[in-house]
């Protein structure tokens, strides 16, 4: 019965950080005229810490005018008079900025390594299958199909109803 427990326990957890680790986009590009752009990230809005350490690592670059960062909106906005292939650039160099971790991050380099690997695994998945699949449902899929083949094939009761309880927490972090 402990076991049981456990694996519940177990499955809400793995659940809960499943959906953090997939919820992040990066960068998008919502507003572009020629010399400003807004980008928006999800992992921006609410979070002024995160402003402040782009703000403090953002390059000095000829022909960059203006960049705002709005934590209230999770928007950046960025006026200049370079390329635009500088602005990819720079907008490249604070996705990689913000992918390596702080001094007192949660995660260390090879957990944001593992995090950004299954975003990507389940950006793959999500325009592969038509935006039918993603990562969190092919999963849960599979945890259902294993827990039902060891309740009733393998009579194995307690890691079945477990399996089918994963499955059922990956799939409730959904909005």
């Amino acid at each position: 019965m402990m076991n049981y427990f456990t694996g519940l326990a177990l499955g809400v957890s793995a659940g809960r950080q499943l959906h953090g680790l997939l919820g992040a986009k990066g960068f998008q590009l919502i507003h572009a005229v020629p010399g400003r752009r807004r980008y928006q990230h999800d992992t921006l809005l609410h979070n002024p810490e995160l402003a402040l350490r782009w703000e403090r690592q953002l390059p000095k670059m000829p022909g960059l005018s203006k960049v705002r960062f709005t934590p209230e909106t999770g928007t950046v906005l960025i006026e200049y008079t370079c390329s635009d292939h500088h602005i990819d650039i720079l907008v490249d160099y604070l996705e990689q900025i913000h992918k390596i971790p702080e001094a007192h991050s949660r995660y260390g380099k090879v957990g944001t390594d593992i995090r950004n690997c299954f975003r990507r695994l389940n950006r793959e998945i999500f325009a592969n299958t038509n935006r039918t699949l993603d990562l969190r449902t092919v999963l849960a899929l599979s945890f259902v199909l294993w827990g039902r083949t060891k309740m009733w094939s393998m009579g194995h009761r307690p890691t079945g109803p477990q399996m089918i309880w994963w499955a059922y927490s990956l799939l409730k972090g959904r909005s």
